[in-house]
């Protein structure tokens, strides 16, 4: 929210005296405004309101007990969810509320409606849209006490008066925002409040037929009351009451191609005229932007996904190594805040790898948003951080693809944010996949055709550059292991001549070598069974990546082959240093924003794990990256002790290149042995067998590459084909009655002694012709016998 939206909203709220919306829930949800008191104007067509029939849970147990959402994903809001008949254990994304009581009006513990013995209430109440996507907007009135969260079709729609450190399970105890049990309220007061609130650009939420809208009722404490009383639900109530709009919003700093660049993404009103501005901090008179000395980049502007907004992008080129610059993004004149990010020196630089943020998977934004918020704000506090040149991310930055909430809770957008100084690198997740905002969101460099998602999602995978490394990013919701690789080759080709790249790493989000519950999946089995080999082959150093909210590192790996007694000592421990390592390591993130996470599975396909860890604790690595040495610790974010740490060491830090070993290995291989001898086809199948070892070998050098790819063409061009079978003929000459016998090895023509050279070249020649003639008409005489 910028600063004239959220100041109209704050002083609208502070105007009512209306205390039940706390400014952090202001903060978290920009579609919001409070309202009070009597509308002259249309409040929207009504679905709902107290005559509606309401199904509630008093029992003192938690809803989410039983279903899959929260026995297989760690999610605490399946109860939330659309409605189907079934058994909730099985249910995936529906919830059956058939056991539940119901009634209409007035719920509360002083009329004895409610049980007050319980700690939270909750409630579900449907109504009817016809066309989603007709909806701009909702207007929505209840009476609650003491705090609350509302849901609609599974998604948070809004908090109020929750409290900072979530809910206690008894009354002093600590608090945890996953709790649905629990005690806890921002403020604590002893009157019911009313809410009274409009929400715009909402229509993702909603499905054409009948929805469901959920609230989640937290009592203060053990003496509090329990009350709820929905008053009114109404479809698009006139334009004049929705929340105006943010004129910018959004921004996003992404890594460039090389470190010379860094591209930049925002959210405008305005469809035009869209322009970056960018100068050395030193250029800056006081707070002043340097505008006569800035570089100014026009934007490439498509219309969003989200209703009523528009993504620009451009990229800040030719920038200096260990420089402070300056910039602000803008529409027409309208000027964001100058922000300010240096870029880093050249050879050696580390970066942070962040598994699944997933922000709204816990069922409560806010909290999502704070840890994700804690990781972030680390680059920015402690010293352990501070050389950090970007942050690459594993995917699923979000719970659903088309929530722009949640989006707005990841970008993180508050003053003094990381996301406006470091630059990020993205990878989409299976949970980004719908719909366009990912595309929306982030500015890649490099972005390639081949493994796009085909739909919402389009964009490929993409390649950066940074000093000494070699980042690849897939988009693994593109299972065709055939374009990755194509993808992995062509990039390699285009970078062979790049000296300073020592270190070729892998990033994608669905782990193939887990510990948690994805482990085993169908897809995932797919994917290792093609990825793992082609990795192995191109000489890829280190796989990072996330999908399953637990972390794991997986022991050093040839193709799919476990190389166990080089990843551990000689007394079972994992070993934490490698140097010139026959395989490479696949490292699985946890959550790093703690939203959600998942379980040890005893269901594994393969013996693979080297170290695993889970401890419900938001974790970040840190790679830093030498010429010479790769090394990746993960930390706890709560205390940043030490999950992990694992090093790889070259010796040799040449860049291999297999692409034309490849291609000759394939060429050999589709050649026809039914032409060729016997004793030559043999050759050349030795010599495949052997150019194919030094394809797989993880570790081979270019001196191996050369001779292999030397031997296989040597032996390819020495092929002998077959003679075609002949058989003996004679022919006679009836004017001497001399025999002349075919044959290629003895052949024999007389001179005729005349003192005349002249007309015996021509004798020799008319007999070498007649010797071709007779070997041509033998070949045909001898084709038509077969």
């Amino acid at each position: 929210m910028n600063k004239k939206n959220k100041l109209i909203a704050l002083s609208v709220l502070s105007a009512m005296s209306l205390t039940s919306v706390s400014p952090l829930a202001i903060n978290s949800f920009s579609n919001v405004i409070a309202l009070q008191g009597d509308q002259t104007v249309n409040k929207g067509t009504v679905v709902m309101n107290q005559d509606t029939t309401i199904k509630y849970l008093d029992t003192n147990t938690d809803p989410a007990d039983g279903t899959q959402a929260k026995d297989k994903w760690g999610q605490y809001t399946g109860w939330t969810r659309t409605y189907k008949d079934g058994d909730n254990a099985s249910l995936n994304g529906q919830y059956n509320d058939n056991e539940w009581k119901e009634q209409t009006g007035e719920f509360s513990t002083e009329k004895g409606t409610l049980n007050k013995t319980s700690r939270a209430y909750f409630f579900r109440g449907y109504f009817n849209v016809d066309q989603a996507s007709a909806v701009n907007g909702i207007h929505l009135s209840f009476n609650y006490k003491d705090a609350v969260i509302v849901y609609i079709n599974g998604q948070q729609l809004t908090a109020l008066n929750v409290p900072d450190e979530g809910y206690r399970s008894q009354d002093g105890g600590n608090g945890n925002h996953k709790d649905n049990m629990g005690y806890g309220s921002k403020e604590t007061s002893s009157s019911v409040k009313t809410a009274d609130l409009y929400f715009r650009d909402i229509k993702d939420m909603l499905t054409n037929g009948k929805n469901v809208i959920a609230f989640e009722i937290h009592k203060s404490n053990e003496t509090s009351e329990g009350y709820f009383k929905l008053n009114e639900l109404g479809i698009n109530p006139d334009e004049s009451l929705l929340p105006e709009r943010e004129s910018l919003k959004a921004i996003s700093l992404s890594v460039g191609s090389t470190p010379t660049e860094l591209n930049l993404n925002w959210f405008s009103t305005d469809s035009t005229n869209g322009q970056i501005q960018f100068a050395k901090k030193a250029d800056m008179t006081g707070n002043e932007f340097p505008k006569a000395k800035a570089k100014t980049v026009n934007s490439k502007i498509e219309k969003a996904q989200a209703d009523g907004y528009y993504a620009n992008k451009a990229t800040m080129s030719d920038l200096e190594e260990n420089t402070a610059y300056v910039y602000r993004v803008g529409n027409n004149g309208h000027w964001s805040d100058t922000y300010t990010t240096t870029t880093k020196s050249k050879g050696d630089f580390s970066f942070l790898f962040a598994g699944d943020p997933q922000l709204g998977s816990s069922g409560d934004l806010a909290s999502d948003k704070d840890g994700w918020k804690n990781t972030l704000d680390l680059v920015n506090t402690n010293p352990l951080f501070k050389d950090v040149h970007f942050i690459q991310n594993a995917g699923d930055h979000v719970e659903a693809g088309k929530n722009e909430s949640q989006y707005d809770a990841y970008l993180s957008n508050y003053q003094g944010s990381v996301v406006y100084s470091t630059p990020f690198a993205n990878a989409v997740g299976n949970h980004d996949y719908a719909g366009t905002a990912y595309n929306d969101h982030f500015n890649l460099p490099n972005v390639s055709n081949l493994g796009s998602s085909g739909q919402g999602n389009a964009q490929g995978d993409y390649y950066y550059i940074y000093n000494n490394a070699l980042m690849l990013v897939l988009n693994s919701n593109n299972r065709s292991t055939a374009e990755h690789e194509e993808f992995i080759k062509n990039t390699l080709a285009k970078t062979k001549d790049n000296q300073d790249i020592k270190w070729k790493i892998v990033v994608f989000h669905h782990s193939i070598y887990s510990s948690a519950s994805h482990a085993s999946d169908n897809d995932i089995l797919a994917r290792r069974d093609t990825l793992a080999p082609m990795f192995s082959q191109n000489g890829i150093d280190l796989v990072l990546m996330g999908h399953d909210h637990v972390y794991t590192r997986s022991m050093l790996m040839d193709g799919t082959t476990a190389l166990k007694d080089e990843s551990f000592d000689q007394n079972g421990n994992p070993i934490h240093e490698v140097t010139d390592p026959k395989g490479l390591t696949y490292i699985t993130a946890n959550s790093a924003s703690g939203s959600k996470y998942y379980e040890f599975t005893s269901n594994l396909s393969g013996d693979y794990i080297a170290v695993k860890n889970q401890e419900h604790t938001p974790n970040i690595t840190k790679l830093d990256v030498k010429d010479n040495q790769l090394k990746i610790v993960t930390y706890r974010t709560s205390d940043l002790s030490v999950v992990d740490d694992f090093t790889i060491n070259k010796t040799s830090t040449e860049t291999v290149d297999k692409t034309e070993l490849g291609k000759l290995i394939n060429e050999c291989s589709q050649i026809d042995d039914s032409t060729y001898t016997k004793e030559s086809f043999t050759k050349l199948q030795d010599a495949l067998v052997a150019a194919k070892t030094v394809l797989n070998k993880n570790d081979a050098t270019n001196q191996d590459v050369e001779t292999a790819y030397n031997t296989l063409k040597e032996v390819k061009d020495q092929l002998v084909k077959k003679e075609t079978n002949q058989s003996v003929s004679s022919t006679t000459d009836k004017k001497d009655n001399t025999s002349s016998t075919n044959k290629k090895d003895n052949s024999t023509s007389s001179k005729v002694k005349t003192g005349d050279d002249t007309p015996l070249l021509a004798l020799e020649i008319a007999s070498t012709m007649s010797i071709i003639a007779g070997a041509i008409i033998v070949i045909k005489t001898k084709k038509k016998e077969n």
